[in-house]
């Protein structure tokens, strides 16, 4: 079985982020590896970079020892390159995209002339397609259709789909994008209905491979930009531009085996207008979490379940718990078991901030030599062999924990709701840190065992957890550490 997930846009970047963060938890059902695509002609947007930090950091030290009977960096992740894949040369418009100069004053210029305004055509699309979907579509199919020797990573990722499907694996691909912006709404039909018609020799009947998405509703607003006059994307258009988007899905012939909407009623007001590149990094959204669940849940499904329409909503309109989610299941050895997801990710959540709160900073002043070892017992265990805290997988590992807890401390701050999943009072983000420890032991809520204080974790540490010989260096401590935050 292969597993590819590919982002479209902001909105498709924000559920990598979260997709990102739930498999290094553990949270996925196999042990499959996720093949990732990002498809972004603002290649400076700020939510991918946000997204693609995380992954990149992952990506780097996932290949730490920490053994197989445990679900810590159980899902391996790898890039598809260029990451991301931009669409666009740079200072280009549409009409140079589509090569106006040569159709001008004939049939197909004149017919273009009608289907796109001057102000449609001549700006310069550095930072994406500004909320016009008829934009993307367009740059999008001519891109994918020619495959130039710019674009070879199009025929390379096709070709790798085919190899797996030929040599008898179930293919499962999922997007993830909006439906009322750019970017996303052009290119979650667009793509993925080439993709299809690229692939129907390798799955005549739809159930080889096999192609879900999250399309991402209207949930939030932004003021209208100063410059009225130029092209940009704008918040009062969204529900209508989600309406022709729906009503498209719902008329042609649907190429996906399964689509997941998701949405918010409430809508989050960013109080800053922005085109794009940079200055585009939103904070992260319930939504991104839901649709980063829709995900697994599509690669958790088996290959001939029929269609069901399911509607998953929360109890209080003012607040998220863990009760909101719905019950998931892991595959080992080809078992399906259930487990509980709030204690999965909870116990995550205390590894990263037992982590960040008082192994970092111990470990700093012993490479600097200002704390002697003899007062770590663990880390005489674990680190005296040699110089492990000066390696590169160390500063990933801790890159990698910065960029979860601010993405935990935005998730669970959400504009006049509340998010009681992890408490973010107990933890600030930058730097990462615990301001209340007292809270460790019931971060997500739930008293399980008061005792376990960090007081308790470092006691952990020094003892002997039998772990296979095959585990070692700095993923061995983590695999301690994990096991240690164990309520």
């Amino acid at each position: 079985m292969s597993y590819y997930f590919i982002s479209i846009g902001g909105s498709g970047a924000k559920v990598l982020e979260a997709l990102t963060h739930l498999c290094v938890a553990g949270v996925m059902p196999t042990r499959e590896e996720i093949n990732i695509l990002a498809i972004d002609p603002d290649s400076g947007n700020g939510n991918l970079e946000r997204s693609g930090f995380a992954l990149n950091s992952y990506i780097k030290f996932q290949k730490l020892s920490v053994g197989n009977d445990t679900p810590l960096f159980k899902t391996k992740m790898t890039l598809i390159k260029p990451f991301p894949w931009n669409p666009i040369e740079i200072d280009k418009t549409l009409d140079d995209l589509m090569d106006y100069q040569i159709y001008k004053g004939g049939s197909l210029g004149n017919l273009y002339e009608v289907l796109y305004t001057r102000r449609e055509r001549n700006t310069k699309l550095n930072e994406g397609f500004r909320g016009h979907p008829s934009i993307g579509a367009a740059v999008l199919a001519k891109k994918y259709t020619l495959r130039d020797n710019k674009n070879t990573q199009w025929t390379d990722f096709i070709q790798k789909i085919k190899q797996d499907a030929n040599n008898g694996g179930e293919i499962k691909i999922f997007f993830a994008g909006s439906v009322f912006g750019g970017t996303g709404a052009s290119g979650m039909p667009t793509i993925a209905r080439l993709l299809r018609n690229d692939l129907k020799d390798n799955s005549p009947d739809k159930n080889t491979i096999l192609i879900g998405g999250a399309f991402i509703l209207p949930y939030f607003s932004f003021p209208p930009p100063a410059e009225a006059d130029k092209l940009f994307a704008r918040s009062e258009n969204f529900l209508t531009n989600t309406k022709a988007a729906l009503k498209y899905y719902a008329q042609r012939e649907n190429v996906f085996n399964a689509m997941y909407f998701v949405g918010d009623s409430h809508v989050t007001h960013f109080q800053k207008f922005s085109i794009g590149a940079a200055t585009q990094k939103n904070d992260a959204h319930i939504v991104d979490f839901y649709a980063a669940l829709a995900a697994i849940d599509f690669f958790n499904q088996p290959a001939d379940y029929s269609q069901v329409y399911n509607c998953i909503f929360h109890n209080d309109s003012n607040k998220f718990s863990w009760s909101d989610f719905p019950a998931l299941e892991e595959i080992e050895n080809g078992d399906a078991k259930d487990f509980e997801f709030r204690k999965r990710f909870a116990k995550f959540a205390r590894f990263v901030f037992a982590y960040v709160h008082f192994i970092k900073p111990v470990l700093r002043g012993l490479s600097s030599g200002d704390i002697k070892d003899y007062q770590y017992p663990w880390y005489v265990d674990y680190f005296s062999e040699a110089d492990i805290v000066n390696t590169g997988a160390v500063k990933n590992f801790e890159d990698y924990a910065e960029s979860f807890v601010t993405w935990l401390k935005q998730l669970e701050t959400l504009q006049d709701r509340e998010v009681a999943l992890i408490k973010s009072a107990m933890f600030e983000s930058r730097p990462a840190r615990i301001v209340n420890a007292e809270e460790f032991y019931a971060c997500d809520g739930v008293i399980t065992n008061p005792k376990l204080t960090l007081h308790e974790v470092w006691y952990r540490l020094t003892e002997d957890l039998n772990l296979d010989s095959s585990i070692n260096g700095f993923g061995k401590f983590l695999r301690r550490l994990y096991e240690a935050c164990d309520a």
